[in-house]
């Protein structure tokens, strides 16, 4: 069985952030893609994506993510802070968005929301080469 197959029978979902959020809010994400365009909030059925996308909020830092396996590449700047932070969320708050992706228009309270040094995450990420950094670049014009 797959971890997001776990997490949705165990009917739990995972946002990640850098900071620790007693209550989510819906927000405007910054994302161009369809399926990320509601001002909502995002949460997946996998842990190890949402940890992910929470290392992505480091300030002066582009990345993107690959799926098979799922890696945070980092094409500019890179983590620096010491902590993120995954808010265990009810799936009954939210709808399936797309695969792997749920949202909430409405704000939530996570059942509960654990701390994990970002150092003990380094599988999750990796700077990207000058291959990868150009073909980034030629994708954003």
């Amino acid at each position: 069985m797959q971890e997001g197959e776990l997490s949705v029978q165990n009917k739990i979902l995972y946002h990640g952030s850098d900071k620790k959020i007693p209550i989510l809010k819906p927000r405007q994400p910054t994302d161009t893609k369809k399926e990320n365009s509601v001002k909502a909030i995002y949460a997946t059925d996998s842990k190890n994506r949402a940890l992910g996308m929470a290392l992505t909020n480091q300030e002066g830092s582009e990345s993107f993510a690959t799926k098979k396996p799922f890696k945070i590449n980092f094409v500019k700047g890179e983590p620096k802070m010491k902590f993120v932070y995954l808010h265990i969320l009810s799936k009954k708050d939210f709808k399936k968005n797309a695969p792997g992706q749920y949202l909430s228009t409405k704000s939530v309270k996570p059942l509960k929301i654990v701390r994990y040094p970002v150092h003990a995450l380094r599988n999750l990420w990796r700077k990207s080469n000058k291959r990868e950094l150009i073909k980034f670049l030629k994708t954003r014009k």
